[in-house]
């Protein structure tokens, strides 16, 4: 098993011991940036029913994705690491708050007995406007997150984000089909 500590550098650096791995701001920022950016991409599957197979249409293992994947907590409280004072306290309480939101998604359709939540007709049976409200109320507070760090490091961040996304909408091979879901230019 991994440890991960926090570094006072922006990059990730490899300790000695070859199983730690210490995470920089940059890092930490890039996966909150990348759960903002889910949240929207849920938003909009759930709205237009777009997805390409039934995997994606899960929205319960999206979002549970969006939280363990990207260790979004761990996240939060490693970037808020970096502030210091009221900010980082401020930091750790609004992110976590981002945090809660999909909890409380996870935490609905579980108490409902609920195994999958799908997107498509009829099958979120009027749950539609919980799930987009919880991914709504997710993104203000990530976005209110990000406000309290140097926005040149967040702007740049961003910019590696849509730099990524760019790149894999020119590898794609057409051959497979369509791009579906792709945001709306800005």
């Amino acid at each position: 098993m991994s440890a991960v500590f926090a570094s006072t550098t922006n990059s990730p650096v490899q300790a000695a011991d070859p199983d730690v791995v210490i995470v920089g701001l940059d890092s930490y920022l890039y996966r909150i940036i990348r759960v903002k950016e889910a949240t929207q991409q849920e938003k909009r599957l759930i709205q237009t029913g777009k997805f390409k197979d039934t995997q994606r249409a899960n929205v319960k293992l999206a979002v549970r994705f969006m939280v363990q994947n990207y260790r979004l907590s761990d996240s939060v409280v490693g970037a808020s690491s970096f502030l210091s004072g009221t900010s980082s306290m401020r930091a750790v309480e609004t992110g976590q708050m981002a945090v809660a939101n999909l909890q409380t998604i996870l935490e609905y359709f579980d108490s409902s007995d609920i195994e999958n939540i799908k997107v498509g007709k009829n099958s979120m049976n009027g749950k539609e406007d919980l799930v987009i409200k919880g991914l709504d109320a997710t993104k203000s507070k990530l976005d209110e997150f990000l406000l309290l760090f140097d926005q040149d490091t967040v702007a740049k961040i961003k910019a590696q984000v849509q730099e990524e996304n760019e790149l894999n909408r020119k590898e794609f091979d057409p051959n497979l089909g369509d791009i579906i879901n792709l945001p709306p230019p800005s």
